[in-house]
């Protein structure tokens, strides 16, 4: 039984006749009695009586299941309904993750798809780029800022973001340096606050190795895990940092000195994280398209 059924059923119910049903239903009167009979005959039972002026009308258990039949295909209607008032609610909501690096990335692009998409609702995870494409894998977001070059077959990545370090001191170290660039060298001694992660990956693994390579020990004041921590600390001139440039906001660039690496060999990348298949919501699908088109 299809709904189809129901409704050709209740439509010829509404005419009279299977005649009308059928101009009503805006098909020819043949494959309406067909699909009549194909509903009788698995119910078991006729809906209607018919007669030689070719007007129907319901026999008792027609009666009984118009009745069954209407609250069929009004339920399938509401479902419809609430269906697409949530799917409404879904493609208001925007799921990103992000690493610490990737943020101000992110934040102008979320600048910039709002100003062409009013009332997004987001919701932001900040983590590593493993666990971001872990959240990806288990739908918890829609979107992924990453630093790493992981694979995943179930992923599909692509760089937004080609990018290099720098180092930031608190004017109270800087002028202590007074030096307008700084090599490998300056870095492992001057005093320095780094971004980490439990995974001991991205940026951080890379400066330590850069360090081990050139057989340096890093004057390491502070490990942080979390960039607000990191920004308090520089505030109080506690220590310099290594960041990449595309971090560097107007009031880092105003109330610190930036100073490019010499022989730079930090050049962390940014890429976009999706999930190859499976439903992606539509508001999801159209950031990504305007990611890709930047």
């Amino acid at each position: 039984m299809e709904l189809r059924h129901l409704y050709y059923f209740l439509t010829i119910a509404e005419a009279g006749s299977i005649t009308k049903g059928a101009e009503m239903l805006n098909i020819s009167q043949p494959p309406l009695s067909r699909q009549l009979k194909d509903l009788e005959d698995e119910l078991g039972f006729n809906l209607f009586e018919r007669n030689k002026k070719k007007k129907v009308r319901l026999t008792t258990q027609g009666e009984f299941f118009i009745e069954k039949a209407k609250a069929i295909l009004n339920s399938v209607g509401d479902a419809v309904a609430e269906a697409k008032e949530f799917d409404a609610q879904v493609n208001c909501n925007l799921a990103i993750g992000t690493t610490i690096y990737s943020s101000q990335t992110m934040f102008k692009q979320i600048e910039s798809f709002q100003q062409k998409n009013e009332n997004i609702r987001y919701n932001i995870w900040e983590a590593n780029s493993s666990s971001i494409i872990q959240l990806l894998n288990e739908r918890k977001i829609d979107v992924g800022y990453i630093n790493e070059p992981l694979t995943d077959s179930n992923i599909e990545t692509k760089t937004i973001v080609s990018d290099y370090c720098v180092c930031i001191l608190p004017h109270n170290i800087f002028r202590q340096y007074s030096k307008s660039e700084v090599s490998i060298v300056d870095l492992s001694q001057l005093p320095l606050i780094l971004l980490t992660s439990t995974t001991y990956s991205g940026l951080y693994k890379q400066i330590m190795d850069t360090f081990n390579e050139h057989e340096l020990e890093a004057n390491i004041l502070c490990e942080c895990h979390d960039s607000s921590m990191l920004i308090q600390l520089l505030s109080r001139g506690f220590g310099g940092t290594i960041l990449p440039a595309s971090f560097i906001t107007d009031t880092l660039a105003k109330d610190y000195a930036i100073l490019p690496i010499i022989d730079n060999p930090w050049m962390p990348e940014t890429k976009i994280a999706w999930r190859k298949e499976g439903y992606t919501a539509k508001i999801a699908t159209k950031f990504i398209e305007d990611i890709l088109k930047i």
